[in-house]
């Protein structure tokens, strides 16, 4: 992938990542732990490790970007 490649996978996974902060958000706020009947807030792991991933991706993709300066125009920037 080329740096803006790159640089258009973060911003996607960046935005998902924002999508699935909400998904948790609402559900710690407004779901009871249904395994111990107690009135802590419960998010679902799933979401969690989902979360946790796709911002881990955004991370790598982020970092990616910045690590290879655009090519100059005319220029083979593939990597």
């Amino acid at each position: 992938m080329t740096p803006d490649e790159h640089a258009a996978r973060a911003a996607e996974l960046t935005d998902e990542a924002e999508r699935l902060y909400q998904v948790c958000l609402v559900d710690y706020h407004t779901n009871i732990n249904e395994d111990d009947h107690s009135e802590e807030p419960y998010v679902p792991g799933a979401d969690l490790a989902m979360l946790t991933a796709t911002t881990q991706l955004a991370q790598v993709h982020a970092t990616l970007a910045l690590r290879h300066p655009p090519a100059e125009p005319g220029t083979d920037s593939q990597r």
